[in-house]
């Protein structure tokens, strides 16, 4: 697989206005969340123009190595550019090498689990461009009998890290939101969405065959987003409403057990 390009964490958007020129840009050309549903050949068609320079302005060169040597071992390099349009293509390039690999390699992912997965670039288009709820749909990727586990391990973790700067993303919108009641709430929605969505790709990384040898698991709680959150977790839980909070709360917890020990992780103490 080529690199994979990132944003440096400092450069992540904190507003959904930084995004809406990108988001609009891409809607334009087909090239937003509605590719995941659509045809194999459609999607291959759209990685290779998201990945364009043509497309998205993108510089590398940003100096970054997350802990534990996290951007080496999946091959990516931190760029900066169109701050927004490197945010959303990296996501949507990070989901369709994901959807590319479920349909070559076989995986027990299961369809709530695909629909959790699938569902957070869509809230984020939503978020952004403040779009009506309308559903969306689930296309369960065809079981292939290759075996992939190197690049189903790349892709996962790709795809991870990827969705945990969309945490980021949401969670400055709490943060800064101040009296907007509505805003903060609909931030920590998406949050809580890609926190879910995070955990699944985390579970299709590993996902191998029985019997071959698994990719090991990432040290999620060694990355500059899990940094991010604990700096900024009691901020989020003075703004956000006791259910909203313990919604995010739980699917904090889900995506690392570590985090039950934490009396921040309490609604309403």
């Amino acid at each position: 697989m080529e690199p994979f390009r990132l944003l440096h964490p400092d450069l992540v958007p904190q507003r959904r206005e930084s995004l809406q020129h990108a988001a609009s840009m891409l809607v334009q050309m087909g090239l937003d969340d509605t590719v995941l549903s659509a045809s194999l050949v459609h999607q291959r068609l759209a990685r290779v123009v998201l990945a364009s320079s043509d497309v998205i302005e993108w510089k590398p060169g940003f100096c970054f190595e997350e802990p534990a040597g996290h951007d080496e071992r999946f091959d990516i390099v931190r760029v900066g550019g169109d701050r927004g349009g490197v945010f959303l293509s990296s996501i949507l390039i990070a989901y369709l090498d994901v959807l590319e690999n479920a349909t070559r390699m076989d995986t027990s992912i299961t369809e709530d689990s695909w629909r959790t997965l699938l569902w957070a670039p869509t809230a984020l288009f939503d978020h952004v461009l403040r779009r009506p709820q309308v559903g969306m749909t689930v296309v369960t990727p065809g079981g292939g009998t290759d075996h992939l586990p190197r690049e189903r391990s790349q892709a996962g973790h790709r795809l991870y890290l990827a969705l945990m700067q969309a945490v980021r993303f949401a969670v400055s919108g709490v943060t800064r939101a101040e009296d907007d009641r509505p805003l903060v709430e609909d931030c920590v929605t998406l949050a809580t969405a890609c926190l879910r969505a995070a955990t699944v790709a985390l579970a299709f990384a590993c996902d191998v065959r029985p019997g071959r040898h698994e990719a090991p698991p990432l040290a999620i709680t060694d990355t500059s987003e899990h940094r991010y959150l604990w700096q900024v977790i009691s901020e989020v839980r003075a703004a956000v409403p006791r259910a909203r909070f313990e919604q995010f709360a739980s699917a904090l917890r889900g995506l690392n057990d570590v985090y039950t020990a934490s009396p921040l992780l309490v609604a309403g103490g």
